[in-house]
C-alpha cells in the first residue's frame, strides 16, 4: 500500500462538487474561486467532465489534439472550476493537514477561500499541498480546484487513448502529527538459497524546526524487530555533516528467516509496521504497509524473480471505463485483474502512464507482475521534443515521481521510461537515476529500437531488426520491441547467444477481429532462450458510451463526439469489450499461455506428457479431469489424482481410454482439463486453468448429421448459391497493409469478376438429399484474397444453429488454439461477435456438419459431409456489414445467410504488426468442395 493511503486520519472529499466550465483560464474570476455557488451545477469526483455533459472527449493515436508547435496551446482552452465547502475535524487542531489530489488532467491550481495555494502537473501522478495554518480545524473553508485541459504537459502525454479532462482520481485530506513519519521506503529482498528475507526500511521523519532529541523508529515484520535513533540535526562536525548525514530519519535492517516470498503465482504479503516513539517511549506516529519479499534481477539473457526465469504473459492496460472515461473505480480495477488471472495472464504494463494506485495494491494482493511506465509519450514530436533540453527536467520528474509513488509495491518488477518518445540524453539520464536509486528493479524502454528502425527507413533502407535488437544504447536493461515478426525474433535469438532478455512491450495488436498468429509467437518463445514473453496490445476496447438524441446509447469511438482531429476506431484494441466481455482473442490468449502444457505421446492409449510452466508452484493445486468424445458427444469421463509436477518439470499422465467402436465417418477425441481444487482469491474451485484435446481414432467416411429424413421442399436454387471471394474487411485489412482497398479495386466485392465463375453440380441421392459440389478457378491475378466459397440464403424461421466442428466461439485458421472439437448449439443472433466497428466475424473452422433449427429446436435445413470446411452464419450480408460504421447501423433480416468456404483467410494482426502468415492466406488455384444438403 502506498504510504499516504496508510494514514489513519483521512477525510475523503470524493462525491458531489459544484462545477463551472470556462472557455479559457483567463475567464476564471475571483468570484469563481470563492463567490456564491447558487447557479452552479454539480459533478461527481472522481470523474471526467468530458463524460458528465461538458466539453467532449477526443481520441487520437499519434497526432496532437491541437496544432503546435510545442509548447503552444489553443487560446480556447476548457477550464473547469471545482468548488467544495469542507470542514477539517476539530481533533486535527494539532496536526499537519495535507490535501491530496491523485490525478487531474492536465494542470491543477488550488485555492482555499480564494487564496492561491499551489499547482501541479502530470495528469497521472498525485499533487500534495500542505494546508497547515491555512485551514482551521472545526471551521468550514472553501476549496477551489481549477483544472486546465491543455498545457505544455499535454505534449508529453500524447498517448494512444482518449483525451479527457477533470479530477479523474480521488481527492482527500489527511493529517499527521507534528513529528511524523514523512516517508517509508521498504526494500524487501529475498535470498532464494537460504530462504531468508532481508528488509531495509528507510524511514524519513519530519518535524518543525530541527526537531526534538531522543526519538526512535521501530519496524516490525512478524517476529522480527529493529529499532534505531532518529537523527533530526546536522552533526556539528562539518566533515561528518558532509560525509555521513543522510537527512532526517534513519535506516533500519532486519532479517526474517524462512520467510514466505512473493511472486505472481503465490503472492505472500507481510505487514510492515513502522512506529515513531518519543524520548519517553510514547507512540507518536504509526504506518502499516504490506511488503512482499522478492528479488528481481537480470542474469545473462534471463529476467529472474527469486532466482527463476519467469515467462511474461502480459497485457497492456489503460485506465478506462466506458461510462466514466479515465475515472476507474477500485472495484473495476479488481475485476480487471481477476479476469486477467482467470485467463492465465501474469503481467501488466501500465500503458502509458502510472495507473490508478489501486491497481498496484490489487496486483500485490492477487499476484501480477507490473511494468510501471512513466507518463511520457511525445508521439507527434517523437524525436525532437525529448531531445530538447527544455523538456529534460519535466521528463526526469515524471520518472522520479513515479518511482517514489510506487516504490514499495512488490508487484512492480520493472520501471519503464515511457513510450514512443524516441531516445535522448534525458532517457539515458532517467535510466541512470533509476538504476542508482533503485538497483532492485531493471529498466525497460523500447525507444532506441524504433529510433534505429526509423533511421534506416528514412535512409531508404530496410530495417535489419535482428541487428537492431542486438544494439545496447544504455537506456534499457531489457530488449523490448514492438510488434516484431516471429521470424525476426528467431533470427535474433539464434544469431548469437543473447546477452539480455527480450520481452515484447507490445505485440499482437488486438484491434477488432484480430490476434492471428499468437500461437506462433509462443512456439518461438518456448523454443529459443532469450525470448521471455511480452504484453499484448491491449486489454480493453476503449469505446465510450454515448447518449444519442433519441435517448438511446451506443458505443462510440474517435470522431463520434465531433472531435477533430481523430483516429476513428483505432482505439478499439482490446481482448475484452468495453464492458469487459471477453473477445475470442482473449480465449485464444488464455489457451496459448496456459501454465500447463500437454503433449500427446500415445493418445490412443491415453499417454500424455504434462509440463509445468510455472516458476514456483507444483501442480497439486489442480485436479485433472478427462473425457472421451465421439463426434462431440461424451462417451466416457473421469477424474484423476493430482499430479504434483514440480515447477519447470514434466510428468506422464495416463488416461484409461476405453475401447471404441466407431461408425463410418466418426472421430474420437481425448480431452484433459486441469481445474482448481479449491477457492482462491481470483477463481472459484473448479475453474479451468488449462486443457488439451487430441484426436485418438477415426473411421473413414463422410460425417453425417443426425436427424430426420430430408425436407423435399428445400432446393439449392431457392438458396441462391452465390460465389463468395470477399468479406467485410476486418480492421487489420482496413488499416496497415491496405488489403481492403486493394480488394475493392480488384472488384471482389459484389462478385464483379467476370473471369471467375462458380461451377455447381447438384445430384439427388437415393434418400432424397442433394449432393452438392462447387468448383472455382482463381487466376494468378487474384493473389491473397479473403476467401473462396459460396453463400447460401435461407428463408425466415431459422432460430438456432447446431454444428459439429471447432467452437463454440469464433475461430480462424491462424487463431484456433482455443477452439475445441464439439457438438455445439447457439442462437443465430449470438453466432456473430459484436465488434463495435462492424467487420467480418463469426467464422467457424473444421466444421463437419451443421443443422439450422426452428424455435422448437426442430431442424429446418441440414448441411453435412463438409469434411472440415469453414462456415459462417449471419442475418446480414458482407456488403451490409462493410457499409455500417456502428452496430446500430446494421439492418436485421428474418432470413439467414450461410457461407461455406473451401478456404478462408486468417486474421493476423496487420493493423500494427505482422500480416496474416502465408500459410493462412488464400491464393490462386483450383478449388473444389462438396457437401450434402437435406
Amino acid at each position: 500500500m502506498s504510504t499516504y493511503l496508510a494514514r489513519p486520519e483521512v477525510l475523503p472529499l470524493d462525491g458531489q462538487w459544484s462545477f463551472a466550465l470556462r472557455t479559457r483560464p483567463e475567464e476564471v474570476t475571483p468570484a469563481d474561486l470563492s463567490g456564491p455557488l447558487a447557479a452552479w451545477d454539480t459533478v461527481e469526483v472522481p470523474g471526467c467532465w468530458t463524460m458528465q455533459g461538458y466539453d467532449r472527449p477526443q481520441y487520437t493515436n499519434t497526432d496532437m489534439p491541437f496544432s503546435g508547435p510545442p509548447p503552444r496551446v489553443p487560446d480556447d482552452n476548457p477550464t473547469g472550476v471545482y468548488r467544495l465547502t469542507a470542514t477539517v475535524p476539530s481533533a486535527w487542531h494539532d496536526r499537519r493537514i495535507v490535501l491530496h489530489v491523485a490525478g487531474a488532467e492536465s494542470v491543477l491550481y488550488v485555492h482555499v477561500d480564494g487564496r492561491p495555494i499551489g499547482m501541479g502537473k502530470d495528469s497521472r501522478l498525485p499533487s500534495e499541498l500542505d494546508l497547515t495554518g491555512i485551514v482551521e480545524p472545526g471551521r468550514p473553508f472553501d476549496l477551489a480546484l481549477t483544472v486546465v485541459r491543455w498545457s505544455d504537459a499535454t505534449y508529453l502525454e500524447d498517448q494512444d487513448h482518449w483525451y479527457h479532462a477533470g479530477l479523474h482520481r480521488t481527492v482527500f485530506l489527511y493529517a499527521t502529527p507534528p513529528v511524523r513519519i514523512a516517508d517509508v521506503r521498504a526494500v524487501a529482498d529475498y535470498d532464494a538459497t537460504t530462504g531468508t528475507g532481508h528488509l531495509r526500511a528507510d524511514v524519513v521523519v519530519d518535524a518543525e524546526g530541527f526537531g526534538p532529541k531522543g526519538w526512535r523508529a521501530r519496524v516490525v515484520v512478524g517476529d522480527a524487530t529493529a529499532e534505531a535513533e532518529v537523527h533530526f540535526e546536522h552533526p556539528t562536525n562539518a566533515l561528518v555533516n558532509m560525509a555521513a548525514f543522510e537527512g532526517r530519519g534513519c535506516s533500519l535492517r532486519l532479517a526474517v528467516p524462512a520467510v514466505s516470498p512473493w511472486s505472481a503465482e503465490d503472492p505472500r504479503l507481510h505487514d510492515l509496521v513502522v512506529t515513531l516513539v518519543d524520548a519517553d517511549g510514547r507512540e507518536s506516529d504509526k504506518i502499516t504497509l504490506a511488503v512482499g519479499f522478492r528479488r528481481v534481477e537480470i542474469r545473462g539473457h534471463e529476467l529472474l524473480v527469486n532466482g527463476r526465469a519467469v515467462l511474461i504473459k502480459g497485457v497492456n492496460r489503460h485506465d478506462h471505463d466506458m461510462r466514466r472515461g479515465k475515472a476507474v473505480t477500485a472495484a473495476s480495477i479488481e475485476d480487471d485483474v481477476v479476469l486477467m488471472k482467470r485467463h492465465n495472464l501474469n503481467a501488466i504494463r501500465t500503458s502509458h502512464y502510472p495507473n490508478d494506485v489501486h491497481l498496484y495494491d490489487v496486483c500485490d494482493r492477487l499476484g501480477m507482475y507490473v511494468v510501471d511506465e512513466a507518463n511520457i509519450e511525445s508521439h507527434a514530436y517523437l524525436r525532437s521534443l525529448t531531445r530538447s533540453p527544455l523538456w529534460t527536467i519535466a521528463m526526469l520528474e515524471r520518472v522520479t515521481r513515479m518511482a517514489q509513488r510506487d516504490k514499495n509495491h512488490p508487484s512492480v518488477i520493472l520501471w519503464s521510461l515511457g513510450n514512443e518518445s524516441g531516445v535522448s540524453a534525458a532517457h539515458v539520464a532517467a535510466a541512470a537515476w533509476l538504476r542508482a536509486w533503485d538497483p532492485t528493479r531493471p529498466v525497460i524502454y523500447e525507444g532506441g529500437i524504433s529510433e534505429d528502425s526509423m533511421a534506416a527507413a528514412v535512409a531508404g533502407d530496410e530495417p535489419d531488426l535482428p541487428s537492431i535488437l542486438s544494439r545496447d544504447r544504455g537506456e534499457s536493461d531489457v530488449i523490448a520491441p514492438m510488434y516484431p515478426p516471429v521470424a525476426d525474433l528467431v533470427a535474433w535469438a539464434t544469431a548469437s547467444p543473447p546477452t539480455r532478455p527480450l520481452i515484447m512491450c507490445e505485440y499482437i495488436h488486438a484491434m477488432g477481429n484480430s490476434c492471428g498468429g499468437l500461437a506462433d509467437y509462443w512456439d518461438a518463445i518456448r523454443t529459443h532462450p532469450g525470448l521471455q514473453g511480452g504484453f499484448v496490445w491491449d486489454w480493453v476496447d476503449q469505446a465510450l458510451l454515448q447518449t444519442m438524441p433519441d435517448g438511446g446509447e451506443r458505443l462510440a469511438y474517435g470522431g463520434d463526439f465531433g472531435d477533430e482531429p481523430n483516429d476513428g476506431p483505432f482505439c478499439l484494441n482490446g481482448v475484452v469489450a468495453a464492458d469487459r466481455t471477453p473477445h475470442p482473442s482473449l480465449l485464444e490468449l488464455a489457451k496459448v499461455v496456459q501454465p500447463v502444457q500437454v503433449t500427446a505421446v500415445d493418445p490412443a492409449r491415453g499417454v500424455l506428457t504434462v509440463a509445468n510452466e510455472l516458476g514456483f508452484l507444483d501442480l497439486s493445486w489442480l485436479d485433472p479431469f478427462w473425457s472421451v468424445e465421439v463426434d462431440g458427444l461424451e462417451v466416457a469421463s473421469g477424474r484423476l489424482e493430482p499430479l504434483p509436477v514440480p515447477p519447470g518439470q514434466s510428468a506422464v499422465l495416463r488416461v484409461p481410454v476405453p475401447e471404441l467402436g466407431l461408425q463410418a465417418g466418426q472421430r474420437a477425441h481425448l480431452s484433459v482439463s486441469f481445474r482448481t481444487r479449491s477457492d482462491s482469491s481470483w477463481a472459484p474451485s473448479g475453474h479451468e486453468v488449462a486443457w488439451h484435446q487430441v484426436e485418438i481414432a477415426h473411421r473413414a467416411g463422410p460425417s453425417s448429421a443426425p436427424g430426420r429424413p430430408p425436407n423435399p421442399s428445400r432446393s439449392l436454387e431457392s438458396m441462391d448459391p452465390t460465389l463468395a471471394l470477399w468479406r467485410a474487411p476486418i480492421d487489420n485489412e482496413t488499416f496497415g497493409p491496405g488489403h481492403a482497398a486493394r480488394w475493392e479495386r480488384l472488384g471482389l466485392r459484389g462478385d464483379r469478376l467476370a473471369e471467375v465463375e462458380l461451377r455447381t453440380q447438384a445430384e439427388a441421392t437415393a434418400d432424397g438429399a442433394l449432393s452438392v459440389t462447387h468448383s472455382v478457378v482463381v487466376p494468378d491475378s487474384l493473389d491473397d484474397i479473403p476467401r473462396v466459397g459460396v453463400r447460401l440464403r435461407l428463408g425466415p424461421g431459422v432460430a438456432a444453429v447446431e454444428w459439429l466442428g471447432l467452437g463454440p466461439h469464433e475461430c480462424y485458421s491462424d487463431r484456433l488454439a482455443a477452439a475445441r472439437v464439439g457438438r455445439w448449439t447457439t442462437p443465430v443472433d449470438e453466432w456473430s461477435v459484436p465488434y463495435v466497428h462492424p467487420q467480418a466475424n463469426g467464422n467457424r473452422t473444421g466444421v463437419r456438419w451443421l443443422r439450422f433449427l426452428d424455435l422448437a429446436g426442430e431442424p429446418l435445413v441440414t448441411i453435412d459431409h463438409l469434411d472440415g470446411l469453414d462456415v459462417n452464419v449471419a442475418r446480414v450480408t458482407d456488403e451490409e456489414m462493410a457499409d455500417a460504421t456502428h452496430l446500430e447501423d446494421l439492418p436485421r433480416h428474418d432470413e439467414c445467410y450461410v457461407w461455406i468456404d473451401a478456404r478462408h483467410r486468417g486474421v493476423g494482426s496487420g493493423a500494427v504488426g505482422p500480416d496474416v502468415a502465408p500459410a493462412h492466406r488464400v491464393g490462386p488455384g483450383s478449388y473444389r468442395w462438396s457437401y450434402r444438403l437435406r
